[in-house]
C-alpha cells in the first residue's frame, strides 16, 4: 500500500470523510479490470478488494465485456471464454460448449441467453455504478470559493494599454499627439524628444522593449491564470450537469447496441455452432465510451488539484511581475526625461 492509502485508510477508521479520495483511488484501480470494485462502499473494503485482485490472473474466466488492449492475445473472441450454467456439470469454453450434442437448438439458445445476459447485467451494473461515482466526484469540486478568485481585469487592460503607449512612441509618436492635447504646448516637443532619445540612446530603447515585454508578458499571464480558474469551476455549473446527462444517454444506448449484437450472435451460433467466433472488440463500445468519460473527468481533477497547489504561487508571481513591470515604466518615463531636461 502506498503511505497514503494507508493515512486515508486511518482515517476513515477514526470516522473522516474521504470521499472523494475513495472515489479517485476507485477510479485508479478500476484500470485493473477489477469488476467487483463497485460493490464497495467503504474505502476499507475497496482496498482490500484491489490488493487481493490478480491482475495477470486468467482473463477467459473473466466477463469478456470489460475486455482491455492489455490481456492476453488468445482472448480476441468471445468463444474462447468459459462459461457458467446450472444445466452443465462443469464451467467450459464457449466454443466447446457449442460443439456438444447433448442439447437441441433450443435449449442450447436458452444457455447462450442465460449466460450472456449474466455478463450484460454484470458490466451494465458496474457501469453504471462508475458513470455515478464519475458525476459525483465533480460534484465534491466546490462550486464557488472565494479563496479561488479570477486576476483582475482593471490590471489586464491598463497594461495593455501601457504596453501600447511605448509601443506607440516607436512605432507611431504622432498617435501621442491628439488634438484634444493641443492646449499643451509642451507635449508635442516632449514627444519628439523621447522618439529623438530613442534613436540616440540603444541602451534607452533596449529599456523600452523590457517595459513593453514586461508589460505583455503580466497581461497573458493574468489572462492565462484567469482562464484557468474559470475553466475549473466551470465544470461545476448547469452545463456539466447537463454533459453527464448526455454521457449516460450516450452509454444506456452503446449498451443496447452491444445487447444487439449479443442477440444476433445467439441467433447465428444456435444455427451454425461452427460460427462461432466473435472478436471482443465488436463489443467494447461502452468500454472505450467509459474510458473517454474516466479520461475527462480525470483530467478535471487533476486541472483542479494544480490550481489549489500552485493558486497562490501564481497570484505571487503575478504580483512581482506586474510591480516589476510598472516599475521598469516608470523608470523609462523618468529616465527619458531626466536625460531630456540633462539631469544626468
Amino acid at each position: 500500500m502506498e503511505s497514503s492509502e494507508e493515512l486515508m485508510l486511518l482515517l476513515e477508521l477514526n470516522g473522516f470523510d474521504i470521499k472523494k479520495f475513495k472515489l479517485k483511488k476507485q477510479l485508479e484501480y478500476e484500470k485493473t479490470g477489477n469488476l467487483d470494485l463497485y460493490k464497495y462502499k467503504k474505502y476499507a473494503d475497496l482496498i482490500v478488494c484491489h490488493y487481493s485482485f490478480e491482475e495477470d490472473s486468467d482473463f477467459l474466466h473473466r466477463n469478456p465485456l470489460t475486455y482491455q488492449e492489455s490481456w492476453d492475445n488468445e482472448a480476441y473472441s468471445i468463444d474462447k471464454f468459459y462459461i457458467s450454467h446450472p444445466d452443465l456439470e462443469e464451467p467450459m469454453i464457449l466454443e466447446e460448449f457449442l460443439k456438444l450434442k447433448d442439447f437441441n437448438q433450443i435449449n442450447r439458445e436458452s444457455i447462450l441467453y442465460d449466460v450472456l445476459d449474466g455478463w450484460v447485467e454484470e458490466y451494465r451494473e458496474a457501469s453504471i455504478t462508475q458513470m455515478e461515482n464519475l458525476r459525483e466526484m465533480v460534484k465534491l469540486l466546490p462550486k464557488k470559493s472565494r479563496k479561488y478568485k479570477k486576476t483582475s481585469k482593471v490590471t489586464f487592460i491598463f497594461s495593455i494599454l501601457l504596453a501600447v503607449s511605448v509601443m506607440f512612441l516607436f512605432k507611431s509618436p504622432d498617435t501621442l499627439k491628439p488634438t484634444f492635447l493641443g492646449f499643451l504646448t509642451f507635449w508635442p516637443a516632449l514627444i519628439d524628444d523621447y522618439v529623438q532619445l530613442l534613436y540616440d540612446v540603444p541602451w534607452y530603447s533596449f529599456l523600452g522593449n523590457v517595459a513593453i515585454v514586461l508589460m505583455i508578458g503580466y497581461a497573458v499571464l493574468n489572462n492565462f491564470i484567469s482562464r484557468y480558474v474559470k475553466d475549473v469551476r466551470s465544470e461545476k455549473n448547469k452545463r456539466a450537469e447537463q454533459t453527464f446527462d448526455k454521457w449516460e444517454q450516450n452509454m444506456k444506448d452503446t449498451r443496447l447496441k452491444q445487447a444487439g449484437i449479443l442477440e444476433d450472435y445467439v441467433d447465428l451460433v444456435t444455427k451454425n455452432p461452427k460460427k462461432s467466433e466473435l472478436e471482443l472488440k465488436t463489443l467494447i463500445a461502452p468500454s472505450v465510451l467509459l474510458n473517454k468519460f474516466k479520461t475527462y473527468v480525470l483530467m478535471v481533477e487533476r486541472r483542479y488539484d494544480w490550481m489549489t497547489k500552485y493558486y497562490k504561487t501564481l497570484f505571487k508571481v503575478l504580483r512581482i511581475e506586474y510591480l516589476v513591470a510598472i516599475l521598469v515604466y516608470i523608470a523609462f518615463f523618468f529616465v527619458g526625461f531626466a536625460k531630456i531636461r540633462g539631469w544626468i
